[in-house]
């Protein structure tokens, strides 16, 4: 077979930077600009305030979060207090290309031809579900890049098991573990055991690349099980619960629970709501002298939720949702079913995006019915709900992503095949092996956790997610393309 010159080599990597550069300037043209406005609004966010005075402090006391998506964009903030906004635009532009050229690659390790692996890799930078999120200042993008580079190393580390690269791909397996709580101390341990297990030939490399990405997780746990009572790394567990549980009651049936004495009053008030409406349920703690954790408010007018009388509400909740799942599961089967609604909803049809959606609605239209299969639009979650209400509920399927439904199975089952079915795994290079089974996992897992423990916003959930679906689909196309080859030889 004739070696492609250095030149033709380049040829994928082009063609995807240059669809980058196109659609992005495109979308600008159509309206679309950076938003920084979750920096300032959004509860996951310390006070931008105390980002550019007292971070370090804050980072420290913050148990609502694991630190490291606040200590990314604050240290941001505190160089750029002014200008932030722009700062941080440039840093996810630059996420933005090397998530393109990273999908391409990854998909090119896996022997992935080029053109299927640079169309499938366009057709997902050109997503306005992928510009939305490289225009909008939360953790998703980054949780993405950090997954693709993620199997890139480990493939690298299977190639040629050494000391040096276990260290990096378990550094970005704990920068996982420090964004976002999903990626808990199981995860890091299930997949270091894994490895160990997939590549015997490297475990001594394995536990030392494991064992300190464990011991500074069990250090952030230990912290917070100190200063706060709780061994994790994000005390929102609890109050999380009342969403998919207490908030799921009808007002009907949280007044039947509350006089039965199942639940408490807390059962009839929003999670998350600010911390006034619980003044009548809760004791407020004394101050400590500690910005983050005294503040009601923040500097921008939101609720701090890592004020510390929040801690009492988490208890709380907690124990109204064990209740409800224990005497009420149908509360709790109805979140089950909200989230995985959600979770095959395109990328883009998210709240927080509907004001920089409508900026380009038609396109976003368009791509979401030919793409995903979304054939009918609706304007809130709750028009859904009166669908549902309204006895409708089989063209409910029509306004989530049906393509989506069907699509992302197939290729979880098909993955699935070849990781566990030994006639199958003999066909893939080792490094191919161990690579798709970890990215199969992390599918599984991050899949589990989001859709059983949140509700609502699975799709975002779900989108760091989506190029490891997209290398599993451009591995089956290639399966595919070489026997309708094959098949087309034969014929002649």
């Amino acid at each position: 077979m004739m070696r492609r010159s250095p030149v033709t080599s380049r040829i994928p990597e082009l063609v995807v930077l240059f669809a980058w550069v196109c659609s992005r300037v495109l979308y600008y043209a159509a309206g679309l600009r950076f938003n920084a406005t979750p920096v300032a609004k959004y509860w996951q966010f310390i006070d931008p305030e105390l980002m550019r005075t007292d971070l370090l402090r804050s980072l420290f006391y913050l148990h609502m979060q694991p630190p490291g998506s606040n200590l990314l964009i604050g240290m941001v903030v505190k160089v750029f207090p002014h200008s932030y906004p722009t700062a941080l635009q440039i840093f996810y532009l630059a996420q933005g290309v090397t998530i393109a050229l990273a999908l391409l690659r990854l998909m090119e390790l896996f022997r992935v031809p080029p053109r299927i692996a640079a169309g499938l890799t366009v057709l997902f930078i050109v997503n306005p579900g992928c510009v939305l999120y490289e225009n909008f200042a939360t953790y998703e993008y980054t949780v993405l890049l950090l997954l693709l580079c993620a199997a890139i190393a480990l493939f690298r580390f299977c190639q040629a098991p050494a000391a040096g690269r276990s260290l990096a791909f378990f550094a970005i397996v704990l920068a996982l573990v420090m964004i976002r709580n999903q990626f808990h101390l199981i995860y890091v341990c299930l997949v270091a055991a894994g490895l160990a297990w997939m590549v015997p030939v490297g475990r001594r490399a394995v536990l030392i690349g494991c064992l300190p990405a464990i011991a500074l997780t069990l250090a952030l746990y230990a912290k917070n099980w100190a200063l706060f009572g709780a061994f994790t790394g994000s005390t929102w567990a609890g109050m999380n619960s009342g969403v998919t549980t207490t908030y799921q009651l009808t007002p009907e049936e949280a007044d039947r629970l509350i006089q039965s004495g199942v639940v408490s009053p807390l059962a009839k008030i929003t999670p998350y709501s600010e911390l006034p409406v619980y003044y009548p349920y809760i004791k407020m703690p004394p101050k400590t002298g500690i910005p983050v954790l005294d503040q009601e408010f923040t500097s921008t007018g939101h609720a701090n939720f890592n004020h510390l009388a929040y801690l009492q509400l988490h208890s709380m909740y907690l124990a109204d949702s064990t209740a409800v799942i224990r005497h009420y599961p149908v509360a709790y089967a109805r979140s089950v079913m909200i989230a995985w609604f959600a979770y095959f909803l395109p990328a883009s049809d998210l709240h927080s995006f509907d004001e920089d959606r409508r900026k380009i609605g038609a396109f976003d239209r368009i791509f979401s019915a030919v793409l995903f299969g979304k054939f009918r639009q609706a304007d809130s979650r709750k028009d859904l709900r009166a669908i549902k209400a309204s006895g409708h509920s089989f063209t409910l399927p029509l306004y989530t992503g049906m393509f989506l439904m069907v699509m992302l199975p197939i290729l979880v089952l098909w993955a699935a095949a070849l990781v566990l079915v030994p006639r199958l795994r003999k066909k893939l290079p080792p490094e191919q092996a161990v690579t798709l089974a970890f990215c199969l996992f992390t599918i599984l897992f991050v899949t589990a956790v989001s859709n059983s423990l949140s509700s609502f916003e699975n799709n975002r959930y779900r989108f760091p997610l989506d190029g490891y679906y997209l290398l599993i689909l451009g591995m089956l196309l290639t399966r595919l393309a070489a026997a309708f080859r094959s098949g087309g030889v034969r014929a002649r």
